[in-house]
């Protein structure tokens, strides 16, 4: 069977809202373009905002709202519109619109956050964005990508369907045996017009409990990786070796 490229997804904001794509541009070395660009700081951040709004430097996820902490976030989908807004939206709190670069929205998206974040979590400050560099879990701008097959073998073994924005991930490839997609770190693959390498497996965290419909954790995710493959991993992070537009139905083949 031929592997295409079945879905991208894109995160604007750290832990806040998938945004599902027809197609991108990747670049040699960098992220998805856009994806983890804000991030929401919490009040015990050893990093800390700028004057321009970006954020001092790149931090480790505690610094920031996450989905592990406040499993709410993970029902937010976002899509960005014309002019850079940003729209969210949540099924228990409905739509917001904002600029993310515009300081009274700003707080207008921490206000509306606060609705759904746990009293005993640390307490969101301020959006920030990337300084220069995508806010994700790694410090390295990697693209993640995973196997659908990967996901449907994990749902059966769940006892109930599984959305791919439960694991967050930016492309996902249909084709490929359960987990092949583990076994292709240092090797190289094509997807559409861009190259990469598959570098290092993706270890899974807490965040996954939760279900991205409701927000509701209903499943105990990392005991369930570990009794149904003996590791808790799900998915790889990939390099950009070359760069070139990606579109959900084009084909990807191991080089």
């Amino acid at each position: 069977m031929t592997a295409t490229l079945a879905r991208i997804f894109r995160h604007p904001i750290k832990s806040v809202g998938a945004e599902d794509l027809d197609g991108t541009v990747l670049s040699a070395g960098r992220s998805l373009p856009l994806d983890r660009e804000w991030a929401v700081l919490n009040d015990r951040a050893k990093i800390t905002r700028r004057p321009d709004g970006r954020a001092s430097e790149w931090g480790r996820k505690a610094n920031f709202l996450t989905g592990r902490a406040g499993p709410s976030l993970m029902a937010v989908t976002a899509s960005m519109r014309a002019g850079g807004r940003l729209r969210l939206d949540h099924p228990d709190l409905g739509l917001l619109e904002v600029d993310p670069d515009g300081p009274a929205d700003q707080t207008r998206l921490v206000d509306w956050l606060r609705q759904i974040w746990p009293e005993d979590a640390p307490a969101p400050t301020a959006l920030v964005r990337a300084p220069g560099q995508p806010l994700t879990d790694e410090s390295v701008p990697y693209v993640s990508l995973i196997g659908t097959a990967s996901l449907a073998d994990l749902s059966a073994r769940a006892g109930i369907p599984l959305s791919p924005r439960r694991f967050r991930a930016n492309l996902w490839v249909e084709g490929w045996a359960p987990l092949a997609e583990l076994d292709l770190v240092g090797r190289v693959i094509r997807v559409g017009a861009a190259v990469l390498r598959p570098v290092a497996r993706i270890g899974r965290c807490r965040a996954t409990d939760a279900n991205p419909e409701t927000g509701r954790r209903d499943i105990d995710m990392l005991p369930l990786l570990e009794r149904s493959y003996g590791h808790t991993d799900l998915g790889v992070f990939c390099t950009v070796v070359e760069g070139g537009p990606v579109t959900r139905g084009d084909r990807v083949e191991v080089l």
